[in-house]
């Protein structure tokens, strides 16, 4: 029985000061455009909970306050399901985009039933 040889991993080249990486963007792994997506729903929240507050009957705060809610809530179970072993990580590219796809639809769901 062989054993195959393991190429040593390749680091990328240290940026300098004020240079910039073309391909950043590209190589940030999917967990982390989920977090920040949910922080970032986080902070829409707030403020649409504020309008809410001052503008309790526009059709069009609710609605997205509620997409909001429903956005960030998915994410968060994504969390959950994932730190506690629930689900294999195997699957965290499939919760990223399914679970907020699927709250997504039971939103519109409901939201066509009170509305």
């Amino acid at each position: 029985m062989e054993v195959e040889e393991q190429k040593p991993i390749q680091y990328r080249k240290h940026l300098r000061w004020g240079e910039h990486d073309p391909h950043r963007r590209a190589n940030t792994p999917l967990g982390m455009w989920a977090w920040l997506w949910q922080r970032i729903s986080a902070l829409a929240i707030v403020v649409l909970l504020v309008l809410h507050i001052t503008l309790p009957y526009k059709l069009v705060i609710q609605f997205l306050l509620l997409l909001t809610v429903t956005f960030h809530a998915t994410l968060g179970l994504r969390v959950i399901l994932l730190d506690f072993n629930l689900v294999s990580m195997r699957y965290h590219r499939a919760l990223a985009w399914g679970l907020p796809a699927a709250g997504l639809v039971i939103m519109f769901c409901v939201w066509r039933w009170i509305y």
